[in-house]
């Protein structure tokens, strides 16, 4: 198991420790191969799919946007892990915001505002930035210099309670305790000040 998907794997425990039943509300993900092929209609070759995005959808396969309990929409507050089955669409929502020059950018977390969270996808980055792009103002903002450290933030966010169920059962998160934290594990970037 790669440490991409050992931690996707910490983070879909916690979550499901705050929200009994998360896990299962996203379903049972596919085999390798044929997620390799699912997202081959997106990115030009396997090659070019970063690790992230085949280790979430070998594990789970998303939630749907219509998703009938809104309590466990959210991967991480205020945004779903794209369905398998709703990617293509996605993408093309996503491309209709961007100049053609950002398409080395993949969503894979999306709220109803059609803003992203994308992963960098270029091959000579292995190290695939996750960056934010609102649908009002569609420049990057990058959230994380790795796949690794937005897993090891959300984790840390679940952990230290910055992530908690607010009183009607949503995920929610507190401001200052994220900023603290994100801050801290992510030196340097911008976000998170």
């Amino acid at each position: 198991m790669t440490k991409i998907a050992k931690l996707i794997v910490d983070f879909l425990a916690l979550s499901d420790q705050t929200r009994p039943g998360y896990r299962e509300s996203l379903g049972r993900g596919l085999p390798r191969l044929e997620a390799e092929h699912r997202l081959k209609s997106i990115f030009e070759s396997p090659a070019d799919i970063p690790e992230l995005v085949l280790e979430l959808y070998c594990q789970v396969d998303g939630t749907l946007r219509d998703v009938a309990d809104q309590k466990v929409m959210d991967f991480i507050p205020g945004y779903r892990l794209i369905h398998i089955d709703e990617l293509e669409e996605e993408f093309q929502k996503f491309m209709a915001i961007l100049r053609p020059s950002r398409h080395h950018n993949f969503p894979f977390l999306a709220n109803y505002s059609s803003d992203f969270v994308c992963i960098e996808s270029e091959p000579e980055n292995r190290e695939n930035k996750i960056g934010s792009f609102l649908h009002d103002d569609p420049q990057s903002e990058l959230m994380h210099s790795s796949a690794e450290d937005f897993l090891t933030t959300v984790i840390a966010f679940y952990r230290e309670n910055v992530y908690f169920l607010d009183a009607d059962g949503f995920l929610d998160y507190d401001f200052d305790k994220q900023a603290l934290l994100g801050n801290r594990l992510n030196n340097g970037i911008l976000y998170w000040q």
